[in-house]
């Protein structure tokens, strides 16, 4: 067995001196607290539950290829199905499956992406737990597109993303930038026109992050959606809305206004600029252009919204080499275009902003 000494000239050490076993182990005992008391607080375990972060992620992929959500959500509002109920839609079984999926969905439950109940059986001998969708888990049911926020676990684990991330550190030493196209030799968009895959995973991973977002925010108005030519091919039709396929840089539609959603994270600022002094001519006297972006905090804060935007800046960084944006740097942005009027109209989900640049 082992007992702590208090380390003089090594603090960092831990020393085991077996002699004086019941004096020290008994000093401890009176410090120690129940561990469900504050484990919330727990520094130590939070720092482990960072430092394993990265399994959860690669369960939550699994759960979205098999739909998992999806087998939960089609057994009606509310309904609570056990983990062999759910291993019996799965393409391939083996007699281990149902304990493997209860495994499964106890973490996607722990991370409140399921609810669960329990019910004891057998005389209290054995414990059946039951799963239904939660509110944030229904996020992950496909709607009647087919697309849900899913999909960007999946476009997230396509190979040519992952290569970038195992390269991360060279993003911090090697100055930032667009490590994309460091690892790659061209940019994501450029690959994006040789891989389908690729292009594909990143669509529907756009797809199902624009359909949350606009159902939290608003509701688009009839008119043009301008995006890249191997996006707009894929693009399904929609009354009122024509697609124009075109390169922003050069020159956008003309309207009297124009949304500019999910786009100027993927831009550093020089970038931004030259867009938005297209869109500057493209509007009327009176026009002005409506752009969608998380908004992030001027200092670290702990909250989800912080927590999330803080990530999503990173994610830019290595990818596109963009960034997210502080309300003063989108007031920059505005001014540099030639805009006059600058205003934050609305916020959804916390921290996605309606920012509005009047001409």
């Amino acid at each position: 067995m082992y007992i702590l000494k208090e380390a003089t000239e090594h603090p960092s050490k831990l020393f085991l001196t077996p002699k004086h076993r019941e004096r020290k182990m008994s000093s401890a005992q009176s410090q120690v607290k129940p561990c469900h008391e504050e484990e919330e607080e727990d520094p130590c375990l939070k720092a482990l539950l960072y430092s394993s972060s990265q399994v959860f992620p690669r369960i939550l992929h699994a759960a979205v290829e098999l739909d998992l959500f999806g087998i939960i959500a089609r057994a009606g509002p509310g309904a609570y199905m056990s983990p062999p109920e759910v291993a019996a839609h799965l393409p391939a079984r083996t007699p281990e499956s149902a304990e493997i999926i209860d495994r499964v969905l106890r973490c996607l439950a722990s991370h409140s992406l399921l609810a669960c109940k329990s019910e004891t059986l057998d005389g209290g001998r054995t414990v059946e737990r039951r799963y239904a969708i939660s509110p944030a888990g229904k996020y992950y049911v496909r709607d009647e597109d087919g697309t849900s926020v899913g999909s960007l676990s999946l476009f997230a684990f396509h190979q040519a993303t992952i290569d970038v991330w195992l390269q991360f550190k060279e993003a911090i030493l090697g100055g930032g930038g667009n490590l994309f196209q460091k690892v790659h030799g061209k940019t994501i968009f450029q690959c994006m026109k040789e891989d389908s895959s690729l292009n594909k995973h990143f669509n529907d991973a756009m797809a199902g992050l624009s359909t949350t977002q606009t159902r939290r925010s608003s509701s688009l108005p009839r008119g043009i959606n301008f995006d890249l030519a191997q996006v707009i091919e894929h693009a399904p039709s929609y009354p009122g809305v024509e697609h124009v396929g075109g390169d922003m840089f050069l020159s956008v539609p003309e309207g009297d206004a124009i949304m500019i959603k999910g786009t100027c994270h993927n831009w550093s600022d020089e970038s931004c600029i030259k867009l938005l002094k297209n869109c500057y001519k493209a509007l009327p006297s009176n026009g002005k252009v409506i752009v969608m972006d998380f908004i992030m905090p001027d200092e670290p804060e702990d909250t989800m919204a912080s927590r999330y935007v803080s990530l999503l800046d990173n994610a830019m960084l290595i990818q596109p080499g963009g960034k997210e944006r502080t309300e003063k740097q989108f007031e920059y942005l505005c001014r540099e275009a030639g805009f006059t009027g600058f205003k934050v109209a609305a916020r959804a989900v916390s921290a996605l902003g309606v920012i509005e640049f009047t001409k």
